[in-house]
């Protein structure tokens, strides 16, 4: 990677103006939030805005299930559905709610803190069960991600009959996503309460001084003055410990990272992207579900579903607490909405990624997340390929590779998303979400929508849906154990090496390759792997604890180590 330049110190200030932009709308729409740093990590405090969320999402709850309920032309599937959905999600968040205020009391804190420290070196709570995670990638490896994520549309090996799903592009992805937890809300709050102590010079402005958000940086300035934005991007940035962390470790990949959006959020979800100024290609991640963050959990189990087509072309309805993530339903004007304000970063990236670079050269788009994250990627990344431009004229959307993603949407919508992909047939892009067979937040959520065959009417909350190319996987140790897939109609059962993947479908014509490539032979990805995943697969089986824990990036990382590479083999029917 090459040396820090003047160019990346401007590229650096901008994708700082654009996120504290943001971070400014944020405290002048949450002044609760808005407290003096010194407060904004006591327990008392953390457990008063646990309780708080957790009264309003069981009012919320309750309230739109009981209108639904009465108001909608609901069969008696429909309100059986409503009726456990909204119990059923009352049930896990208080469950969650006395986790999350045992898991921030100060003797919890203080001996996790310390084991994380001797252990494992200081990392999160979720990576923490697998620290050598971010070791364990090959410098070969991260060589070949690299060629791979920079290669030219036209020169990658997709095509109308072929479709490859590539491990060390997989991996690299994974990292990028499992690194965003190192990043808590804690940065972001304090930031919020910087921004605060300094709005007050800004309460005569008018609604029209807001219009304009060209500049970046410029609402911020407005709001709390070029001290006070100094100030709020230095928490942000610079004096934020855990994001130096990530910058460290994402160093190890050959890589650069910023923050650029908190998705409307002043937990822990939020965006960033990852980039090298050598190479050709921009990743843009987001981040999970904190396992104590409350205010995520949330909106993970906020499943009313919201009216999308305003956003996204042709779909129909969308899980509520993701959709605000992304395409809030109320912003002030003057801001911009978390969709703008990553798009608006990458094309800040794209531009200093082409200094240099011979005329015509196109920037590639790769998306990546795990959990929440992968559910706005998912939402995200299906509004870019309907509206290429909004990316900017050099940049190419490519593959998105999600981890652990939830239910996103209702059965018109995946339809609309199936049929914007397969409309550029000459350079065909996937979508490929993988999922750990064990996993009980990808798995146990009902998701009938998935399943053509149940034909429930629009208003039942069994229909969510998944969006991309599934791929099941499960551990196979110490004996081979068949997983599966699907691609739109299309299935993959993956074995363990030396056995080859088998497909089966109706949408691919038969005969279509379809390819798991790797640049590290089959003898060292299984052999560097199998004492970790025969004590990971003895986890996975533990009751409850053990379902959830396999949600961590972890155990999704020694599966994605363990498939066989190669091309699969077309079968009649898989059993």
């Amino acid at each position: 990677m090459s040396p820090w330049t003047d160019d990346d110190d401007a590229l650096a200030t901008d994708l700082q103006d654009l996120h504290g932009d943001e971070l400014a709308y944020l405290g002048k729409e949450r002044p609760p939030q808005s407290l003096p740093s010194t407060l904004q990590d006591s327990f008392p405090v953390q457990v008063l805005r646990i309780l708080k969320q957790y009264f309003l999402f069981v009012w919320h709850t309750a309230t739109k299930s009981t209108w639904n309920l009465f108001f909608f032309p609901t069969t008696m599937w429909d309100r059986i559905s409503i009726i456990v959905m909204a119990v059923g999600a009352t049930v896990i968040m208080t469950g969650f709610m006395v986790w999350c205020i045992f898991s921030h009391s100060p003797r919890f804190v203080t001996a996790f803190n310390n084991w994380s420290k001797k252990r494992t070196g200081g990392l999160s709570m979720i990576n923490a069960g697998y620290p050598t995670i971010f070791k364990e990638l090959s410098p070969d490896q991260i060589k070949e991600a690299r060629r791979v994520l920079s290669q030219h549309i036209e020169e990658a090996p997709n095509k109308p009959h072929k479709r490859v799903f590539n491990l060390d592009v997989a991996k690299l992805l994974l990292q990028c996503s499992a690194l965003m937890y190192e990043r808590t809300s804690k940065g972001t709050m304090h930031a919020m309460a910087t921004a605060a102590s300094h709005r007050s010079h800004a309460r005569h402005r008018t609604m029209s001084d807001w219009e304009d958000t060209s500049v970046p940086g410029q609402r911020l300035n407005e709001i709390c003055g070029a001290e006070g934005a100094l100030e709020v991007k230095a928490q942000l940035h610079e004096c934020n410990a855990e994001e130096n962390t990530i910058q460290e470790l994402s160093a190890h990949l050959g890589l650069r990272f910023s923050t650029v959006s908190e998705m409307n959020s002043a937990g822990s979800a939020f965006c960033a992207l990852f980039w090298d100024p050598d190479c050709t290609f921009v990743i843009v991640a987001f981040k999970g579900t904190g396992p104590s963050d409350f205010m995520e959990w949330s909106s993970d189990f906020t499943f009313q579903p919201v009216e999308a087509g305003q956003w996204i072309r042709s779909f129909g309805k969308v899980h509520g607490g993701f959709m605000d993530k992304v395409f809030p339903r109320r912003i002030p004007p003057g801001s911009r909405l978390p969709y703008d304000t990553v798009n608006e970063a990458i094309k800040k990236v794209t531009k200093r990624l082409l200094i240099g670079k011979p005329p015509g050269t196109k920037i590639n788009l790769w998306t990546t997340g795990h959990s929440l994250g992968c559910a706005m990627a998912s939402l995200t990344y299906a509004r870019q390929i309907n509206e290429v431009h909004e990316v900017g004229p050099d940049t190419v959307i490519r593959d998105a590779y999600l981890f652990a993603a939830p239910i996103v949407c209702d059965v018109e919508s995946v339809n609309a998303f199936n049929n914007r992909m397969r409309h550029n047939a000459q350079y065909p892009r996937t979508m490929w979400r993988v999922t750990n067979g064990r996993d009980a937040v990808a798995t146990m959520l009902p998701q009938r929508g998935d399943v053509p065959e149940w034909s429930l009417s629009p208003f039942n909350l069994f229909t969510f849906a998944h969006l991309g190319m599934k791929l099941i996987s499960k551990f196979c140790f110490p004996a081979p154990e068949a997983n599966q897939s699907l691609f739109l109609g299309c299935e993959i059962r993956l074995r363990s090496a030396p056995e080859r993947s088998e497909v089966f479908g109706t949408l691919l014509t038969p005969g279509t390759h379809v390819v798991v490539e790797s640049s590290t032979p089959h003898e060292v990805l299984q052999d560097s792997m199998t004492a970790t995943r025969e004590e990971m697969a003895k986890v996975q089986k533990w009751p409850i604890i053990g379902r959830l824990l396999a949600h961590a990036p972890g155990f999704y990382w020694t599966q994605i180590s363990a498939i066989s590479t190669g091309t699969c083999t077309w079968t009649d029917k898989l059993d």
